[in-house]
């Protein structure tokens, strides 16, 4: 299931739906565009069994919902199809990054780069 992302004042928001709201145990994160590095559209890998899963569900090609530490640092996943997934890198932030599956993701990443070109 996608969620929704969106931009309130200066900060971006993402919105979990549905059950997933349960297994990632989160139904909001708000971040500072501030704090926004960048958003890539390229398709996430599963990459099972490379990850210690924080908070949350993962079944390997099924879901991957909530925080889980790499490598790189602690990531937060909402995703089913990682082909719909935006990826937000982040600074000053808990997470160092966001895989979170939108409906349409081009658009959604056009939006969060309008938002940085403004700061």
């Amino acid at each position: 299931m996608s969620g929704t992302v969106k931009i309130e004042s200066d900060n971006l928001i993402f919105e979990i739906h549905g059950v997933d709201m349960i297994l990632a145990i989160r139904r909001t994160i708000s971040i500072p565009i501030s704090h926004v590095v960048s958003v890539s559209t390229d398709a996430v890998k599963w990459q099972p069994f490379q990850q210690l899963k924080v908070a949350g569900t993962s079944i390997p090609g099924v879901i991957k919902d909530g925080m889980f530490l790499l490598n790189e640092g602690l990531l937060f996943f909402e995703m089913h199809d990682p082909n719909k997934c935006i990826t937000v890198s982040l600074n000053h932030e808990k997470f160092k990054k966001i895989i979170f599956e939108v409906q349409d993701k081009e658009q959604v990443a056009k939006v969060i780069q309008d938002a940085l070109s403004k700061k």
